[in-house]
């Protein structure tokens, strides 16, 4: 008894092993880790770190070197004595700030909140693989369904095809009800056909998004991504990105202010050459000097009132684009919640149609055993029944796919 429990077990664990299961959920997070765009989250990571590496490098002291040699045509004559006509300078210039009203601090929070711009503008477009991803997985599940109806379909065709069979030879029924089924059966062959090579095209899309081969035995699950999801929240990366639009404007309109403060600067610089500042003594040699610098440009001050102007303007077409997209996300969340308010009826109504569909056809399949009716008559009530159970199975895809939807409209936590 041990034994064939372990076997069973083994069997049963290789066949998880060979038909994995996967959910929507973890298609779309596998699709964002595998998007190429994810990559240019690290790329604008990079670069913040490298503007930000680089402003604080304006508090370093910055050093130039000068080497000048210059010609007069015309030099000073004192007490009888002839300055040289040329002269010859070597130096080192170094200045070091020591106040920049701001400007440094506030250009590395300008750079912070652009970094967090294109993240989010990046997020914005990666979001886009729900719809994209929840369509190619609907799809599959889909065109499944479509599959297992004809062959269900199919499969009622030949056993109603060899009990007729019997007959015609009998010379009980006419071979054309007999040839009616055969065409039928070669019209859904051509049906499967189709459907097959379909669904491998949908197959290889979904795969190339997860980076996972999917085939037939990839069993789907049909559950949606998160429950239906209650409240007023909306949590979609576009209205994050609106907030922070608004905040580098705030941060621009301070680094404009902190442009129009003073600066404050200390430098020195150490030379070598003639003349010097004593230029009355003509000999090479070294001499230095130190300052202190206080530089204000005042006329920076002119366009403080309409960079502000401009920023407020700005600050308000953002608050009109957020309002125009929360607009057309309500439309569009109360056109998503009648649908599966309407799919969730529609689905109860299935159940009850195919109960009555599934019991007129057997009532059509005695009557043609019995030669009462004709093939195509059987034919009518058996597409019928069939029709009835894809329309339901439709119609439960429908609504995993209406719910995802909702959801994703509303904004997805983990993604």
């Amino acid at each position: 008894m041990k034994r064939l429990t372990l076997i069973l077990l083994s069997i049963t664990s290789i066949g998880f092993a060979q038909n994995p299961t996967l959910s929507l959920d973890s298609c779309i997070q596998m699709a964002k880790r595998n998007y190429p765009l994810i990559k240019q989250n690290n790329l604008i990571a990079e670069n913040e770190k490298n503007n930000i590496k680089s402003d604080n490098k304006n508090w370093l002291p910055k050093a130039q070197f000068i080497s000048k040699a210059t010609y007069q045509s015309e030099v000073i004559e004192f007490l009888g004595t002839t300055f040289p006509h040329d002269s010859y300078i070597t130096a080192i210039d170094a200045e070091e700030t020591l106040f920049d009203g701001g400007q440094t601090k506030n250009q590395k929070n300008v750079d912070k909140l652009n970094a967090e711009t294109d993240l989010l503008k990046n997020q914005v477009e990666l979001y886009k693989l729900i719809d994209r991803v929840n369509q190619l997985y609907s799809n599959i599940l889909l065109t499944r369904e479509n599959i297992n109806t004809l062959n269900v379909y199919k499969d009622d065709i030949n056993n109603k095809r060899t009990i007729l069979s019997a007959s015609v030879k009998n010379g009980m029924m006419l071979q054309s009800n007999l040839d009616g089924l055969e065409a039928e059966e070669l019209k859904t062959e051509q049906s499967l056909l189709e459907a097959k090579d379909n669904l491998q095209a949908l197959y290889f899309s979904l795969g190339q998004f997860v980076n996972k081969t999917i085939d037939d035995n990839t069993q789907l699950s049909t559950d949606p991504i998160m429950s239906l999801s209650k409240g007023e929240e909306i949590n979609r990366p576009e209205l994050k990105l609106f907030d922070t639009q608004k905040n580098l404007l705030d941060a621009r309109h301070k680094l404009n202010n902190n442009a129009a403060m003073p600066r404050l600067t200390i430098g020195g610089e150490g030379a070598y050459g003639r003349p010097g500042p004593n230029f009355l003594n003509q000999d090479f040699r070294f001499f230095a000097q130190a300052n202190v610098s206080l530089k204000w440009n005042i006329g920076s001050l002119y366009n403080l009132n309409n960079e502000k102007q401009n920023i407020s303007i700005n600050k308000q077409m953002v608050d009109v684009q957020r309002e125009v997209f929360e607009f057309n996300l309500k439309s569009t969340l109360a056109t998503q919640t009648a649908q599966i308010n309407s799919l969730k009826e529609i689905i109860e109504k299935d159940k009850q149609i195919i109960e009555k569909r599934h019991s007129i056809k057997e009532t059509a399949a005695r009557q043609l055993e019995n030669g009462s009716i004709t093939t195509t008559d059987y034919l009518t009530e058996l597409n019928a029944e069939m029709q009835a159970t894809l329309n339901q199975k439709v119609h439960e895809i429908k609504l995993m796919n209406a719910i995802t939807n909702y959801n994703s409209t509303k904004g997805i936590n983990n993604f």
